[in-house]
């Protein structure tokens, strides 16, 4: 059986693309008529505590002042995001700004993949993974700026099943505390029957026997928990995978060998917030195209894609290149950004091709 080290990081370019390819432009048309805004109005929500000063007035406003006229399209329920970008696409807006924390962009993402509408952020959240993967910044004023700036480029997309993700899918431990943390969040369970089958899981869990196989290798090995990542943070702004790109066209798969889950935990504490923390000793890393991730025996271990558990090993996860035109900001070596910086050039007129 060959062994699983870190496989090529060359990029799984589609025929004919190269790293500038992917970049482009809004025109200006694009934000003065037609756009749409659609806004989660509770955005900004955990565990009942409102944890962002922002409101939708405060987001309009920000984007009046740098001339982006938008119709404002307010979700209703869990999905309805996705329902309303698919229309607007549909409908042939030039731009869908979303409103909300990262559950309602990666709603809006899910309507517009697969399109060519361009999909700005104006970050209302409480952790706001995708805002620092795409280098928009917190403050409604200068993210208003960088949908006026009009730089886009089409990032990955991960997928499992019928689920498209920005961040990461993962199974075993992140999973099941996603699980936990969500009841808890929602009210879906009462919070001590919640926190008892949360430590049930965590006592139960150990290290399963897991298969991985990724574009065509095969690693058998002891772990807690596998990663798929599409972006460097997902969750808490937990930096479980600090070398992803959403521009390679390929999954960083982090497989946790050997870990307890006390350590892993530990890990995950220290990760919290976007901070680079070595991981711990065997774990292994590789790029691949597509994972599938069994479990030995009956066991089955919980599946989340961006932080909401949807299926059970075992699971097929794969990428989507080049299948989202997002808006981005102006990177730095120090930021989160995840994807080919280097090849950005300076803006210069708003609104205009550069």
């Amino acid at each position: 059986m060959p062994s699983l080290g870190r496989m090529s990081t060359q990029a799984a370019w589609i025929p004919g693309e190269t790293p500038a390819s992917r970049l482009g432009y809004l025109a200006a048309a694009a934000t003065q008529e037609g756009a749409v805004l659609i806004f989660n109005p509770h955005a900004g929500q955990k565990l009942g505590i409102n944890t962002n000063s922002g409101s939708i007035d405060d987001v309009q406003d920000a984007l009046r002042e740098q001339g982006i006229s938008v119709d404002p399209w307010p979700t209703q329920a869990a999905g309805h995001a996705t329902a309303l970008a698919r229309q607007a696409a549909k409908e042939g807006r030039p731009l869908v700004v979303a409103a909300g924390g990262d559950g309602t962009v990666a709603e809006v993402a899910h309507g517009l993949a697969g399109t060519q509408v361009p999909l700005g952020v104006m970050p209302l959240g409480s952790v706001m993974n995708v805002a620092r993967t795409l280098c928009i910044p917190r403050e409604l004023a200068m993210a208003a700026r960088v949908i006026a700036d009009g730089q886009t480029l089409r990032m990955d997309v991960g997928r499992q099943g019928e689920h498209h993700f920005l961040e990461a899918a993962g199974v075993g431990l992140d999973a099941g505390l996603f699980r936990l943390f969500n009841r808890i969040d929602r009210g879906n369970a009462n919070p001590l029957d919640a926190l008892r089958s949360g430590m049930r899981f965590l006592t139960r869990l150990g290290q399963p026997r897991l298969i991985v196989l990724g574009d065509g290798r095969r690693l058998e090995t002891r772990a807690p928990m596998v990663v798929a990542a599409n972006a460097k943070v997902v969750g808490a702004a937990y930096m479980l995978a600090p070398d992803a790109r959403i521009d390679d066209g390929l999954l960083d798969v982090v497989v946790f060998r050997g870990a307890s889950v006390p350590r892993l935990l530990l890990h995950l504490l220290a990760t919290a917030g976007g901070r680079k923390v070595p991981p711990p000793p065997r774990t292994q890393t590789f790029r691949a195209r597509s994972v599938e991730i069994r479990t030995r025996r009956a066991l089955a271990l919980p599946v989340h894609v961006d932080g909401e558990v949807r299926t059970s090993t075992p699971v097929q996860i794969g990428i989507e290149p080049a299948a989202l035109t997002v808006v981005v900001g102006t990177p730095d070596p120090d930021a989160l950004c995840a994807w080919d910086y280097a090849s950005v050039p300076v803006p210069t007129t708003i609104g205009e091709p550069r």
